[in-house]
């Protein structure tokens, strides 16, 4: 797939045709994905396909043996996972890191790290107004993040008394208070009641239209992917396999075969 360095349409992401090796074993070959301003894009397969691997490579926690990635109209190829996060891609991960003895507000703000930049020794040791104002601004952030999720009446509790679905969503406005342009979310709805995936389900539905973010997203839980997002990229083997709309991917038969070992 040949693509050229610059934005297309309202496009805000995209990799061209990233490659990721560990060893002697092809991880991702020649992986080429596009996300759209405002898009929820969900990043499919079977086990072993390359989804993890994918945003690990978007954000910069594995190398590519050759390939780009760009945001928005720009080359972030070569920077480091803080830069990558600096620029606005925030991502959550398969494993929960909520911290059970600190309150859900407290959870947020340790998401709170794209300003922190602006803060020297001096500013944390001496709390200088310059420090004040950063820490106004995160809890901020903060409160607006856990009304997005739907969990501000919970800022003062301990995360460790709230459910495991409450839980979930205090990862996703940790992610959040960051304001991110795209938000990568890796497993989300895992081990979720299935009326606590309908309630992750509208929330993050709602999420382009009153954050402001785009949204790559992988899963499991199929049913749950076909609700939120608006298009899927079918990765099998380290390969794209298939991309299109909701309607394409549940009906096509390669992608039934790959992924539900059916045709």
């Amino acid at each position: 797939m040949d693509i050229s360095p610059m934005t297309q349409n309202n496009e805000i992401f995209r990799t061209d045709r990233v490659t990721v090796e560990f060893g002697g074993l092809t991880a991702l070959n020649g992986v080429s994905v596009k996300v759209e301003e405002g898009e929820i894009r969900g990043i499919i397969g079977p086990n072993g396909a390359g989804k993890t691997t994918f945003f690990n490579a978007v954000t910069r926690f594995v190398s590519l043996k050759s390939g780009e990635v760009f945001f928005k109209g720009e080359n972030i190829t070569n920077l480091p996972p803080h830069a990558v996060a600096r620029k606005g891609i925030i991502r959550t991960f398969q494993k929960r890191g909520i911290i059970s003895t600190l309150t859900a507000m407290e959870n947020v703000l340790t998401g709170f790290h794209r300003m922190m930049g602006d803060l020297n020794l001096f500013d944390i040791c001496l709390r200088t107004a310059n420090f004040a104002r950063i820490e106004r601004e995160g809890i901020l952030r903060a409160n607006s993040a856990l009304e997005a999720v739907g969990l501000l009446h919970a800022a003062g509790q301990p995360a460790g008394e709230l459910s495991f679905g409450e839980q979930t969503l205090i990862e996703v406005a940790r992610a959040l208070v960051s304001m991110p342009t795209l938000l990568l979310l890796d497993e989300p709805a895992a081990g979720l009641s299935s009326a606590e995936r309908t309630n992750l389900a509208e929330i993050l539905k709602s999420l382009p239209r009153t954050q402001g973010v785009s949204i790559m997203v992988t899963d499991h839980i199929m049913e749950f992917l076909m609700d939120i997002c608006d298009n899927l990229t079918v990765l099998n083997f380290g390969e794209v396999l298939e991309e299109g709309d909701v309607e394409y991917i549940r009906t096509n038969p390669g992608v039934l075969e790959a992924y539900f070992g059916k045709g």
